[in-house]
This record gives C-alpha cells, sequence and structure tokens, in this order.
C-alpha cells in the first residue's frame, strides 16, 4: 500500500481524483494512493465538506481491491481503515484515541481525522474501494470549531513533514488490511467496538429531531450503531441518529 503514489499540488478531491482514474479504465494497482498538498472541496460524511489549509495536513485516498469480502461484509473495511488511523495515531499521542461512529476519529473529545469510503460493488462482492483520508498535522487554526484538534496542537510540533507520516500511515494500513483478510471480519469488527466513543456511557444524541439519552452498545457488520433508549436496543443507519457533542 502507497508503493505508488500520485503527488498532486492541488486537487478539488482526492476520492474524485481516484474515482475518474478508474472510470477511464487507467489500469491501477491495488494500493495505489492519491497524496494531495491542498484538496480544497474534501468530501466527508453525511454530504459533508473537509475543510483543509492548503500544505498543512495529510489528506489521501488509497484504492484497495477487496474482492474477499462480500457486500455484506464492507463495513469491516471501515472498521479495518479507522483501526490503522487510530494505531497511528497512538504512536503520536498518549491521550486516548477513538472512533465516533461510523469513522471519525477522536482525540480525547476532539475530531483529528475523518475517513469516507467509496466502494464500487459487482455482482455481490466488492469490486474497488476508494479509502478516503484526512488528518489535521500541523494545523492549528480552525476558525470558531472548537471541537477539532491536530496532532501539531496535540504535541506542541509545528515541523511534521506530511510525506513521512503518509509512509507510516500507509504501513499500519497495510497491517490491518492484512489482518482483515487472514484473520476474517469479525476479528477486525471485534476490535473497532473496543475502540469505540462513548461506549457505554449515558449521553445525549438526536433522533429524529429529539434529544435522546442512550448508551452505546456496539456497532454490527451491517454498520448500523445499536443505541440503549429507555430501555429498549434501538439500531441506527448514518444519518438517522447523531451525537450530541458540547
Amino acid at each position: 500500500m502507497g508503493q505508488n503514489i500520485i503527488y498532486l499540488d492541488k486537487v478539488a478531491s482526492t476520492n474524485d481524483y481516484l474515482r475518474e482514474l478508474l472510470s477511464n479504465f487507467k489500469p491501477l494497482a491495488e494500493g495505489t494512493a492519491i497524496l494531495a498538498e491542498d484538496q480544497f472541496q474534501g468530501k466527508g460524511q453525511r454530504g459533508s465538506t473537509w475543510v483543509s489549509e492548503p500544505g498543512k495536513n495529510l489528506t489521501t485516498s488509497i484504492l484497495l481491491k477487496p474482492h474477499f469480502l462480500s457486500i455484506e461484509q464492507q463495513f469491516a473495511l471501515s472498521a479495518s481503515v479507522a483501526i490503522a488511523v487510530v494505531k497511528w495515531l497512538k504512536s503520536k499521542t498518549k491521550l486516548p484515541v477513538t472512533v465516533k461512529w461510523p469513522n471519525d476519529i477522536y482525540v480525547g473529545s476532539k475530531k483529528i481525522a475523518g475517513i469516507l469510503i467509496e466502494n464500487k460493488l459487482k455482482g455481490n462482492k466488492i469490486d474497488a474501494s476508494i479509502i478516503g483520508i484526512g488528518i489535521n498535522i500541523n494545523q492549528v487554526n480552525f476558525d470558531t470549531a472548537t471541537t477539532i484538534t491536530s496532532l501539531s496542537t496535540l504535541t506542541d510540533r509545528d515541523d511534521y513533514v506530511i510525506k513521512d507520516l503518509a509512509v507510516e500511515l500507509f504501513a499500519s494500513l497495510q497491517k490491518e488490511y492484512n489482518t482483515l483478510y487472514t484473520q476474517s471480519w469479525r476479528f477486525q469488527l471485534d476490535y473497532y467496538n473496543e475502540l469505540l466513543f462513548w461506549k457505554g456511557e449515558e449521553k445525549p444524541f438526536l433522533v429524529a429531531g429529539e434529544k435522546k439519552i442512550g448508551i452505546i452498545k456496539a456497532v454490527g457488520i451491517d454498520g448500523q450503531l445499536q443505541v440503549l433508549i429507555d430501555n429498549k436496543l434501538h439500531k441506527f443507519n448514518i444519518k438517522e441518529i447523531s451525537h450530541l457533542i458540547s
């Protein structure tokens, strides 16, 4: 993973760029990565945008071909990518690093990274996956946002070399991808659940426009968040529930 890297000075979205390469039937080896200096229209979950200061952060998209996974198992890939980012960040800080469902990465109570995976399906298998990852590295100014942080803010350093960090990240991703292949999806899903932000705690959520107090229990292989609300276990898809973080 990352053996073939396409470096871009400026691009709207690394995911879109990689998808366009694939749609043009250009043969690309699995593990090919796009690494952008400036991504000005990065995409996040729920249709949101990922705003990144040029040259300050790690913005990449990687091509994978997880043919060994069925459509029903595709969340295990998302879990494996999140685990890889968490483990890599844990090597940089002693603060707690968790995954806020489905795949935002938090250090303490602040977001430091986001993941967006787009799968191309063929029959009942995943033909190709574009793994988009954005990690705040040297950026320290996030306007009025108070729930965002960066590696620089956490470590009081502003001289991180993005390309060097990318090599480390790719190695972590490769390790977890190999684990997904050799240990089965259940192993990675269990590990992902151990890293869940707010798991087992009474916390506020927004459900159908109403504030609810719930306790996160787990995430299933279907990617649904299982939350105990009013002594009943509910399952939610993306956009059906959101964390109320003050």
